[in-house]
């Protein structure tokens, strides 16, 4: 099974140095849930519309991959 790195601080400081072929599937599964994919995280095409969202409006499911990949509600509506 593909492992999710440990995120400590600022997820946005991990993820944004990354490229989608540099994450586990697992890890891209997560963003997956989020709506995201490959074109779309190397800004090809659209980001998803959860990027725009509060942590509020996001799905169960959303809430729950975005705390797997080191978010917490506070650092999701900084950004």
């Amino acid at each position: 099974m593909a492992t999710i790195r440990t995120v400590s601080g600022n997820p946005e400081d991990v993820w944004d140095e990354l490229d989608w072929q540099d994450m586990s599937s697992a890890e891209q599964a997560l963003w997956e849930i989020l709506g995201w994919d490959e074109s779309s995280w190397n800004e090809e095409t659209d980001p998803p519309e959860s990027s725009d969202q509060y942590w509020e409006d996001l799905s169960s499911e959303e809430q729950a991959a975005a705390k797997k990949l080191g978010y917490t509600q506070e650092l999701w509506d900084e950004e």
